[in-house]
């Protein structure tokens, strides 16, 4: 004798099949893409990669450079000037260029926040008035402030 399960046994075995399928093939579409987007990163990684190395190679250059401007300087004071005093001279020449540098740009930071605070404060307050003309609920006005209410006679 055979239970209602055990006679829809032949068509439940296909389906078994077909969803074993569509997650074979769910499976390896994931994985396609999942190395597409591997490779992708890969290659972004090796042109920044080879984009960082030439920054740095810049950096270092950049860096010999004024280590080189710094003792022809020196070297040049050093003609005119005892050695200890041609090198007290740059250092304090190298102080005074920090320091202007850093209130200039201390100025140009307090600039920008001012602005932005402005700025902030002019959006509020258009924010302001853009709401405070709209009720705060739809019936907070009522029949009197919609100028429909009231009655004439």
């Amino acid at each position: 004798m055979r239970t209602r399960g055990e006679d829809t046994a032949p068509s439940g075995g296909g389906m078994a099949e077909a969803a074993a399928r569509l997650a074979q093939d769910t499976a390896e579409l994931a994985r396609r893409e999942v190395r597409a987007v591997q490779d992708e990163a890969m290659t972004a990684l090796k042109r920044f990669g080879a984009g960082g190395a030439l920054f740095a190679g810049a950096g270092a250059c950049g860096v010999l450079a004024l280590w080189s401007a710094h003792e022809t300087l020196l070297r040049g004071l050093e003609s005119v000037l005892p050695r200890g005093r041609a090198a007290a001279l740059l250092t304090c020449g190298y102080a005074t260029a920090a320091a202007a540098l850093a209130v200039a740009a201390r100025g140009r930071v307090q600039a920008a926040a001012e602005a932005t605070a402005g700025a902030m404060e002019k959006e509020a307050g258009q924010l302001e008035r853009d709401h405070g003309d709209r009720p705060e609920t739809p019936g907070a006005a009522g029949p009197a402030g919609d100028g429909a209410g009231g009655t004439q006679s």
